[in-house]
Parts: C-alpha cells; structure tokens; sequence
C-alpha cells in the first residue's frame, strides 16, 4: 500500500497525476447505498447472478481473464464495505449481549453471517489470506468477532468518518495481466469542512491469488 499526502493552498491547486478521473464518493452522508443497504442480506452474502455484469467475488477461476472497470470497481466497494465492519461499522446485531473475559459481545444479526467461518469465507472472497487474517485477529485476546455458543457476535461499536475527509475518487489502473491498481484520492478538508485544502492517494493492488482477484493491500481512506 503506498500513499502520499499533497497539501497546499486551494487557489494553488494543482491536479495530481494518478488522482484525478475515476469514479468518485462523496462524504458519507452522500455515497451511494451499498447492496447491504438493499437488501436484508449484506453485500457478502450476496451470490452474483450469472447475467450480472458486476464481479462474482467468491467465484473461483483457473486463469485469469480481463476484468471491467465495471468489476473492479465493484469488488472495491464491496471490500470498503467489508473493511468497515472491522473499523467503521459492525455488522447488524440483534442487542442480545453475552460478556466474555471482561468484554461485551453482541450477537450479529444478519442472514448469511451465522459463524465465524461464515465470516471468514467472505472476506477471503476479496482479501488475501494475510489480509482476513489480520482483520479476524483484530484485537488480540479479546477478538473484534468471534463465536460464543456456535454464532457469531460482535464486540466493535464503530467510529464516525475522519472530519478532514472529503470526497473519494476512484480510478483503476492494469499492471499486467494479473495485477491491477486502485489509485483512491481523498479530499483533505479545513477545519470548518468548507474547503479543500490537499489531497491524500493510496494504492491498493489487486490481484489474482490462488484461484480468485482479492486485494492483497486495503484499509478504509476516511
């Protein structure tokens, strides 16, 4: 994962070369629903129907085939969406709680999402292995999930999105044939949230691993 911060005063705003065109997101009050929004599953216990255009995230394949900017970038929005669970917002739970070694759990509620493995396979439909294993290990002792009595809870409570955080912007690059790059800028605010006043760009690669094109390097970028 590679970023670089870029601040300098608006009337000198320069377009940086890799951080403009794309799709872009706006701030969290105006980005788009994600399919956990339409529907009483979540994006990740969504099987892909064989006609959609968007990427089958859990479809194995033996060797690589040209993807869309279509695809990639819904494989993005899902892993942000994923992501989120383990830094931005857990997964629904049903307010039934159970305390475990000092810490309060709270039993998920979501169709698809029954068990940790249930968890697990998900994530590693768009994350590497390291990349599932740092999130489920997220916590050490006292695991952000985990399963208590055969189902899933959840200990996570969630954050706001960062105040010097604007809109996101998206574009897809094609290393080679079995590497692409998601180049995400993110406008940096002022203090008031009334102007931007630098940009911050990360990379994120992903490629096809074992079988499947999961990202091998992400975090949330607000």
């Amino acid at each position: 994962m590679k970023k670089r911060i870029c601040l300098w005063l608006l009337l000198l705003l320069i377009p940086l070369a890799g951080c403009s065109g794309g799709a872009s997101r706006g701030s969290a009050a105006e980005a788009p629903p994600t399919r956990a929004a339409e529907s009483a599953l979540p994006a990740s216990a969504q099987a892909a129907e064989p006609e959609d255009a968007a990427l089958s995230a859990t479809q194995l394949e033996e060797a690589p085939r040209p993807l869309t900017k279509e695809e990639i970038l819904t494989a993005y929005y899902l892993a942000e969406e994923a992501w989120g669970w383990f830094d931005l917002s857990p997964l629904p739970d049903t307010g039934e709680t159970v305390q475990v070694d000092g810490t309060v759990y709270r039993r998920v509620d979501v169709l698809g999402m029954e068990d940790l493995e249930d968890l697990r396979t998900y994530l590693r439909s768009l994350f590497s292995s390291e990349l599932t294993d740092r999130l489920l290990s997220a916590g050490g002792s006292h695991p952000l999930y985990r399963d208590i009595d055969g189902r899933l809870h959840v200990s996570f409570k969630g954050r706001s999105r960062a105040e010097d955080k604007g809109a996101v912007q998206v574009e897809v690059d094609q290393l080679d044939g079995q590497t692409y790059s998601l180049e995400v800028s993110v406008d940096l605010l002022d203090s008031e949230r009334s102007a931007v006043i630098g940009l911050e760009c990360w990379s994120f690669p992903f490629a096809f691993v074992d079988g499947r094109w999961v990202f091998t390097d992400f975090r949330l970028v607000y």
